[in-house]
């Protein structure tokens, strides 16, 4: 078929969460130290597929934030600039040295400023 293979695009998505916190400052691996982020729900949509070989664009955002949990959203497009799948990553905050979940922290509220409704490269979007 030639085509992405359909479980790769939560793979791209992750990229693009693990890039966004990078240009914000932080690696995974320092966030990882302090809080973990499961993925609670996770939605993609496939619009149009990607064709193997093809170069991709994953744009990801902070669409929602709530006290204790917050979501990216993110749009793929190929070379053309198409929309090849779009989704959403919903994240809960665990402490792990308690092993209980908490508030999302005053200082990942500070690097991940919502950005609701968004297509286009907004403030606060990462590209990947």
């Amino acid at each position: 078929m030639k085509v992405v293979y359909y479980g790769n695009y939560l793979t791209y998505f992750e990229v693009g969460r693990v890039e966004f916190l990078r240009q914000q400052g932080l690696p995974m691996s320092e966030v990882d130290q302090k809080v973990h982020l499961p993925v609670v729900e996770a939605t993609v949509r496939y619009v149009r597929p990607a064709r193997l070989d093809d170069l991709l664009d994953v744009r990801c955002w902070i669409s929602e934030r709530r006290r204790a949990s917050f979501r990216f959203g993110y749009d793929i497009r190929n070379e053309a600039g198409e929309s090849v799948a779009t989704g959403f990553t919903l994240h809960a905050c665990w402490d792990p040295a308690t092993s209980k979940m908490i508030a999302v922290p005053p200082w990942l509220v500070a690097i991940m400023p919502v950005v609701p409704g968004a297509s286009e490269l907004p403030s606060g979007e990462s590209r990947v």
